[in-house]
């Protein structure tokens, strides 16, 4: 498996090949199964390129994913030392629930702040922006592509 760069510079050599070969002088058959070849090569190259982005960004997330329940669980914790706090300040209306309000705030603070970075974390998973361009660019030049071929068997050359 390459690197995004590497993907990228594969897609980039399909495209230079597609581009380089003259049309002039060829005959159609030629013409359609280069056009299907580099079509071909241009697809394997597409999909690799997105499944090593893909892979990067669903690393991001499931690190982002990872510190939100990290938060959750915090969070959890914290409620349910607030809970404690209320039985035992209800029940003994003494210096005791000082030190369970402290261990609330605290663990509600952290669960709190771990909640946020993972949810930051998050926002920057983004769809794989490289592969989305290629792709345009790709079914442009096909497009190109086909309408020369088409106005070459109809003699519009």
């Amino acid at each position: 498996m390459g690197t995004p760069y590497f993907e990228e510079e594969r897609v980039r050599d399909v495209r230079s090949t597609r581009s380089a070969s003259g049309t002039e002088d060829r005959p159609l058959g030629a013409l359609v199964s280069e056009f299907i070849e580099q079509g071909r090569h241009l697809v394997r190259a597409e999909f690799t390129l997105a499944r090593t982005e893909l892979k990067s960004e669903a690393r991001k997330a499931a690190a982002g994913g990872g510190m939100l329940a990290a938060g959750a669980v915090v969070t959890l914790l914290g409620a349910m030392t607030l809970v404690a706090f209320l039985v035992i300040a209800l029940a003994n209306v003494m210096p005791l629930w000082a030190s369970a309000l402290l261990v609330t705030v605290v663990l509600l603070a952290v669960g709190v702040g771990v909640g946020v970075v993972g949810a930051k974390r998050l926002k920057t998973v983004h769809p794989p922006q490289k592969t989305l361009q290629t792709l345009k660019e790709d079914s442009q030049w096909a497009s190109t592509t086909m309408r020369s071929a088409k106005s070459r068997m109809h003699g519009h050359a």
